[in-house]
């Protein structure tokens, strides 16, 4: 029996924050031309275009940003990549000097995540610190907390030469 190939569905990231209600539609039409998508998994992945295109709407600093869908049953895969500073924390920053280590890190005071470092500017994140936060009561401003919550995986890399973040998030199908 022959495998099948991943299907990439590369898109644009819009400019405006008006477009995002649209954008995100439109990737769950097409993202259902090629594999059933139910409730609970379409919500999932607005909320995650939702937060990836805004923080790419504030922190890019360049309009050439993209999201790549790939479904490889029983995944998918969002990656979004833009140009811009990394990602900055109140008492660490980027690169890491060890490897392979789980730390807690803050963005401000009331935003702490533990993350799982994997390389000096690669790291994934793991569940909030913070107890008793579900996805159903998260505040809006923690757009990387509800990313770590209706994925499966998600993970962060900077590329200091190119200046390109990455956002790679799992989810299974």
């Amino acid at each position: 029996m022959k495998e099948a190939k991943p299907i990439i569905i590369d898109l644009e990231i819009p400019s405006n924050p008006d477009e995002i209600s649209g954008y995100t539609k439109r990737v769950i039409d097409l993202l259902s031309e090629h594999t059933p998508v139910d409730v609970a998994l379409e919500r999932k992945i607005k909320l995650i275009l939702v937060e990836l295109v805004t923080n790419s709407i504030k922190h890019s600093t360049d309009t050439n940003g993209s999201i790549k869908f790939t479904i490889n049953h029983p995944n998918i895969t969002i990656q979004k990549v833009d140009r811009g500073l990394q990602i900055a924390f109140t008492q660490q920053s980027l690169p890491f000097k060890e490897v392979n280590k789980t730390i807690k890190v803050s963005f401000s005071e009331q935003n702490n995540h533990q993350i799982k470092i994997l390389d000096p500017y690669k790291f994934k994140f793991l569940d909030p610190y913070k107890e008793e936060i579900t996805l159903d009561y998260l505040p809006e401003h923690f757009g990387l907390y509800i990313i770590t919550l209706a994925s499966d995986s998600f993970i962060y890399q900077y590329d200091p030469e190119s200046n390109e973040n990455s956002f790679i998030v799992l989810l299974n199908i």
